[in-house]
């Protein structure tokens, strides 16, 4: 053989050589099936005191830290975390385990979602779990595989794989937070009156709570106060979204209420038949709406409402309004009257839970949500002919 053959084939082979490495660095060690994508950290999850989450560009999404018996978010002024969505999210990472070993090229990682979160371009984010004495590094969790299952990387090392759990770290830092503000029952409301800045004011109300046998999903409306004559409502039930407007309301963000306070803002006071008030502050920031909250209890409001037991109707009459706060104050004025929805165990120690959790915050609120606590007379009422 020539001299020139001898060198062809000594080439054919290290190119041979070449792409047989590379062709096993694609394939999964024996060892890494099955083995836990995060070591230790299921025997530590209750030692955990700060999880870091960061996306594209290195921008830190959130950090969770333990404070006491709680979790806040540093980002946004150690308001309170999601405690459900992060638990479900360390449990999920610690029950993870190896499907099977994908790329170790870089420059593949893109396609699995788990390249570096330093690049401006990247789609995953990097985990960081720290409980004291251990640090378990930063996690890349790429791209999921449908429902179950998610890409992840390590970030030190080259090696990345197939999980058989898809452990969710949202990258949005408002989903981080605790969302619920307050949570008030429309057929526990009695009045909300609503004060705009330029001096209209609009009341709705109803004269008595809904009696206990109300039958489920019947509708008591709100009456609406001064409306203008020749006018009627646009139609019978227009202010029930009104009354409930705190049902189940939650943030899209939230601040310190610092400084001083919003120009020209609208006061929205909530009143159950039972003592709770609840008052709203309510601005608008250009597309963005954010309000304040604070809570009371009213005790002629909740005595207003409360029935003696002497006071009861006759069979076939129409029932009495409200109920006893509460059972030890039902128990001491037997026979006491029929319990109903409008009623709350304990309105103090809820206005007390309440502030706990609003003191000293402003909540950006859904624009829709903000419409529904702040109309107007012309929004109840039928056009002008």
């Amino acid at each position: 053989m020539s001299q020139r053959g001898i060198i062809g084939l000594l080439s054919a082979l290290v190119v041979l050589g070449l792409l047989v490495f590379l062709v096993q660095r694609e394939r999964a060690p024996a060892s890494a099936a099955g083995a836990a994508v995060v070591p230790g950290l299921q025997a530590a999850l209750n030692d955990i005191e700060r999880v870091t989450v960061a996306k594209a560009g290195g921008e830190t999404v959130a950090t969770l830290e333990r404070n006491g018996d709680a979790w806040v978010v540093v980002e946004k002024a150690g308001y309170g975390a999601d405690v459900g969505k992060l638990r479900q999210g360390l449990r999920t990472l610690a029950e993870a385990h190896v499907l099977e070993a994908k790329t170790a090229n870089p420059a593949f990682y893109d396609k699995l979602g788990v390249e570096d979160v330093a690049q401006a371009n990247a789609s995953g984010v990097a985990v960081t779990v720290t409980a004291p004495g251990k640090d378990f590094g930063a996690l890349i969790l790429g791209n999921a595989v449908g429902t179950k299952q998610r890409y992840a990387r390590r970030a030190s090392e080259a090696q990345s794989s197939l999980l058989d759990r898809n452990p969710d770290f949202p990258k949005n830092t408002s989903q981080w937070l605790d969302a619920g503000i307050v949570d008030v029952r429309p057929e526990r409301i009695q009045r909300v009156t609503i004060k705009h800045a330029d001096g209209e004011t609009v009341t709705i109300s109803k004269a008595a709570p809904p009696p206990s046998d109300l039958t489920q999903g019947t509708v008591l409306n709100f009456d609406v106060a001064g409306i203008p004559a020749g006018r009627e409502l646009l139609y019978p039930g227009v202010a029930n979204v009104i009354g409930g407007s705190l049902r189940e309301l939650n943030l899209e963000d939230v601040e310190r209420a610092d400084g001083a306070a919003p120009e020209r803002p609208v006061q929205v006071e909530f009143a159950t038949f039972d003592g709770l008030v609840v008052k709203a502050i309510g601005t608008s920031r250009g597309e963005e709406d954010w309000v304040t909250f604070e809570a009371r209890v009213d005790a002629d409001q909740a005595a207003r409402f409360s029935a003696p037991a002497a006071a009861q109707p006759e069979a076939g009459a129409a029932p009495a309004p409200g109920a006893e706060p509460n059972a030890a104050s039902a128990a001491a004025s037997a026979p006491a009257p029929a319990a109903n929805t409008a009623t709350h165990a304990d309105p103090a120690a809820e206005a007390e839970r309440i502030n706990k959790r609003v003191a000293g915050w402003r909540y950006k609120i859904a624009g829709f949500q903000y419409d529904q606590m702040t109309r107007r007379m012309a929004d109840l009422l039928k056009p002008v002919a």
